[in-house]
């Protein structure tokens, strides 16, 4: 029988203390004792800059072109953009390391109203000046200021976050050459007849005293009477009421009961409208009702827009602040009256109650209306409030003279492109979103009523009453239009206007290569590949992309789409300020205390950042969820943490707890690594002709990790190949493998040790290129320190020169009849560990294998240094069910029916745990059996 003796297990353990204090010690002196992120991260990226690793090589491959959705300018990079950069860049350096040429282009976007609305904010709370106290172009210098402190902040976070983009390439938003492609695109969809200037309902903010898109316009539900906080009134508004207001007959006792949630707009209303079907009003049809505020008679008219199941079925129309109106007023050529103006106060439509605040007025009227006994009763209701997203304020909607941008043919093509398999959307659920979207398209309205941002191209003349417009490139341009147009003697005035953000965002994929010019960059990588971005911007961003592109160079700008979830915490919260729960990628990289967050936050205070109200969320939610702040995880384990869950599902969700886990498993792959180079630094590194079986296992299973990577990452599903990187190393390499081969280097068997060699540091290698485009700065740090020591390692200054690993590579190695043979031991070292789990030192049993196949009795003995070391244990032995001799200080569990596992000790609590553990265990299985006979 092959048992060792106590006394030699002494001396095994007493060799390899020894060897281990006094051999190790002098094979990694220079490697220091446990992962530090911020020592293995110092310096990297300036040798990656140094060596041009990021601009384009040149290849036969395709080239992946991308670009980095350009952060705004407005403050730092959260969570949200560091989770676009992890994804991108390790697309970029895995297309790299795979030889294809790699263009990946970064920028930084104006964003007109909320980067002019924070440094108002930061002026008014630093420097005590209010915009409108000092000239234009002094402000936009503090804006310029602004910008530039910005982009040194945020290049600075992308530069630790790994991001590989080519910053010769570099571009921003405001820049003269941009602005400059900005007028060609304005200019020639003019010239394509799809620009036109009208006055309609627009979307206005009140406090920015502009039009915004719909993006940045949120909607607050709320069924009943609530206090609201809205900017600039002292006290909180109440949202959520219905008034009912009676509108008496002309030459009648009659009166018509309308419902409104909005009393204070009853200046503009300039009619009744009921549906056409609705039987309770078709005999007031055609008659005429008293305006008690207006003290004139306005007209009942049937339309079938009305809702009949809104409020009592009749509504007031007041079409200068209502689209449903507006297009009622338009089907009956009704008057329009505006009553609010851009400042939200009432205008002189209201007499007495012109300049007052419009939500005030509201009190006000409906005080009047119940003074004048026709306000019938105030009730709870369903409302919902549009808000705007960057002052909170209530959007207000008012009739205004803008430019618009013809959507419907643009949208089709999009629709088509997508139809049609030219592009490609993932994951596919956004689909039927893109073609209902895009088919209840709206026109886009483009004129913003800001300082910040790109002047629009467009100029006017007087001509008699009449007001004619003119595009042009330049003032020189229009102005000589006007002169051969209407003669020398008009006055030119320039449109005070400037563009929307999306506008000038929606043509950066060939703006940033050259368009309108046929430049090298905008004919060898337009379009480019992918666009990869949030879901949450499909229609605001991604699709105008797809109809200027489209349009101006009549080619799709990309030919995929992936889009990501939203980032939400670990509650499902999407992370806000508003919430509170928003983390700053550096403070995870570093680490931070909770008085450093402190800090933090109230510094953001203090610039015009965060408001107060924002301040204190933050506050509180960072002492319930980091009472002990931060712990440092480093650039590597945020990026495995933000890649660990699949990134093409709605939400994702990010857990801190899981970061620092992932910076555990950096770890683990440090101290393997530490181990491999003290176990073979001075042995010959040569593929043995005699392998022992799990040196061919591990190979085979190293294999099929690199082909499920390879594959999950083209798919771009990164969640699986971190799961197949993490389950390879850390379980079958580190806790399995490695484990066993312990056994081997201490023996004096050189075929032995030299298929160890040979098996572990293969398997290390390869693994550090495998990680490269996840954990670029832990990969290159090790393989820089083995290429020193191992001569089988390339000699690069960096994995970014090496190849991927390829399933062809390692293709000899697979062998999945010897893999289904390694599962039964490892399922036994499982059971072995599932019943003798928590016992330590002298309570930990002696574990006989007893087996009736001679076939299983030389595999479990060719296998018995992977059992033992998945098992901790080194009193494991392998016997034929013939040779076994009982012990009666034993039990025993049946694994299979031609295998018993025996566990051997002198003292009986140890037997009676694993005698219940068994049983239980023999239990859930005959469970398991009649559950799946009853099914």
């Amino acid at each position: 029988m092959n048992i060792v003796r106590r006394s030699d297990r002494l001396r095994i353990n007493f060799y390899c203390k020894y060897y281990y204090c006094t051999i190790f010690t002098k094979h990694v002196s220079d490697y220091p004792p446990i992962y530090q992120s911020n020592d293995v991260e110092n310096g990297w990226y300036d040798i990656w800059e140094k060596n041009k690793y990021f601009t384009v090589k040149p290849s036969e491959k395709e080239t992946l072109k991308m670009l980095l959705p350009p952060p705004n300018i407005t403050g730092t990079l959260h969570l949200g953009h560091a989770l676009t950069v992890t994804i991108q860049d390790i697309l970029a350096r895995w297309y790299r390391m795979k030889g294809h040429p790699v263009i990946w282009i970064p920028g930084l976007d104006h964003a007109g109203i909320a980067t002019q609305l924070i440094v108002e904010k930061y002026l008014s709370k630093t420097k005590g000046i209010a915009k409108f106290d000092i000239e234009k172009e002094q402000f936009l210098s503090y804006i310029w200021e602004w910008k530039d402190q910005k982009e040194n902040e945020i290049k600075s976070q992308l530069k630790a976050l790994g991001a590989s983009v080519d910053w010769s390439k570099e571009y921003f938003t405001m820049n003269k050459n941009y602005n400059d492609t900005v007028v060609e695109a304005f200019v020639t969809l003019n010239e394509k007849e799809l620009l036109y200037r009208k006055k309609d309902l627009v979307n206005w903010s009140p406090t920015l005293h502009s039009t915004i898109s719909d993006i940045e316009v949120d909607y607050m539900y709320i069924n009943k009477k609530t206090q609201v906080a809205v900017p600039g009134y002292e006290k909180k508004i109440t949202f959520g009421e219905i008034a009912y207001i009676a509108y008496p007959l002309k030459d009648s006792k009659d009166k018509i009961i309308v419902a409104t949630t909005r009393p204070e707009t009853v200046f503009g209303d300039v009619a009744i409208a009921v549906h056409p079907d609705d039987e309770r009003y078709a005999k007031y049809i055609g008659q005429n009702v008293w305006h008690t505020i207006r003290n004139t008679y306005i007209p009942v008219i049937a339309d079938p827009l009305v809702n009949m199941n809104f409020g009592t079925g009749a509504v007031k129309v007041t079409p200068a602040h209502d689209h449903l109106d507006y297009a009622i007023a338009t089907n009956h050529q009704l008057d329009i009256i505006d009553v609010i103006d851009k400042h939200g106060n009432i205008t002189e439509a209201g007499n007495s109650y012109k300049g007052l605040p419009r939500f005030i007025a509201r009190e006000k009227v409906l005080n009047e209306l119940s003074n004048r006994g026709v306000l019938q009763s105030v009730c709870d209701h369903n409302v919902c409030i549009p808000r705007c997203s960057r002052s909170r304020d209530i959007i207000e909607y008012i009739l205004k003279e803008q430019w618009f941008v013809k959507t419907k043919s643009m949208a089709q093509k999009a629709i088509e492109a997508v139809e049609q398999n030219h592009l490609n959307i993932v994951p596919p659920i956004h689909k039927q979103a893109w073609y209902d979207r895009l088919n209840n398209i709206r026109d886009w309205c483009i004129s913003r009523q800001l300082w910040w941002g790109h002047s629009i191209p467009a100029y006017y003349v007087t001509v008699g009453d009449k007001t004619e417009w003119i595009i042009a490139r330049t003032e020189s341009d229009a102005r000589l239009i006007v002169e051969n147009t209407y003669g020398c003697n008009l006055k030119l005035h320039k449109d005070p206007d400037v563009l929307d953000t999306w506008f000038s965002s929606a043509i950066i994929p060939f703006a940033v290569l050259g368009w309108p010019k046929k430049t090298e960059d905008f004919k060898n990588y337009y379009p480019l590949t992918l666009m990869e971005t949030g879901h949450d911007i499909l229609f605001f961003w991604v699709a105008r992309m797809v109809m200027l592109g489209l349009e101006l160079t009549g080619r799709l700008p990309f030919n995929e789409i992936l889009l990501h979830g939203i980032l939400c915490d670990t509650h499902g919260k999407k992370m806000s300020k508003s919430v509170g729960n928003v983390i700053s990628p550096e403070n995870i990289i570093n680490g931070a205390t909770i008085d450093e967050l402190t800090i933090q936050m109230k510094k953001n205070h203090d610039i015009g950042i965060l408001e107060k109200e924002e301040l204190q969320r933050m506050l509180l939610v960072n002492k319930k969820m980091f009472p002990n702040g931060i712990l440092q995880c480093g650039v590597d384990a945020l990026r495995v943490t933000l890649c660990s869950h699949n990134i093409k599902n709605l939400k994702e969700h990010f857990d801190i707890m899981e970061c620092q886990a992932n910076k555990f498993f950096c770890n683990k792959i440090w101290q393997a690594s530490r181990f491999v180079l003290f176990m073979t630094n001075e042995r010959e590194y040569q593929e043995p002709k005699s392998m022992s079986i799990f040196d061919r296992w591990i190979l085979s299973q190293l294999s099929l990790m690199v082909s499920t990577v390879n594959n999950a990452i083209m798919q771009r599903d990164f969640h699986k190949a971190i799961t197949c990187i993490k389950e390879f190393f850390h379980y079958t390499f580190c806790d399995y493998y490695l484990e066993a081969t312990k056994f081997g280097f201490y023996s004096n068997n050189s075929e032995i040790i030299a298929s160890h060699t040979y098996g572990t540091r293969t398997c290390l290698e390869v693994s550090l290129r495998i990680i490269a485009p996840i954990m670029p700065y832990l990969a290159d740090d090790l393989y820089k320190r083995l290429s020193d020591k191992f001569p089988e390692f390339l000699s690069v200054p960096s994995l970014m020169e090496a190849p991927y690993p390829t399933s062809e590579e390692l293709k000899k190695w697979t062998d999945f009849r010897l893999q289904e043979r390694i599962d039964v031991a490892l399922m036994i070292v499982s059971e072995i560990r599932r019943l003798t789990g928590g016992l330590k030192g002298t309570q930990k049993p002696i574990v006989y294998i007893v087996t009736s196949d001679p076939d299983n009795f030389n595999f479990y003995n060719e296998v018995i240094n992977l059992v033992k070391g998945g098992c901790r244990l080194h009193n494991i032995h392998v016997f034929q069910k013939h040779n076994y001799m009982h012990d009666e200080n034993s039990t025993c569990s049946q694994f299979t029916p031609d295998c018993t596992l025996v566990f051997i000790s002198q003292d009986s609590s140890v037997l009676n745990k694993i005698k219940k553990r068994s049983i239980k265990r023999v239990s859930n299985v005959e469970s398991n059996l009649k559950l799946q006979d009853e099914i």
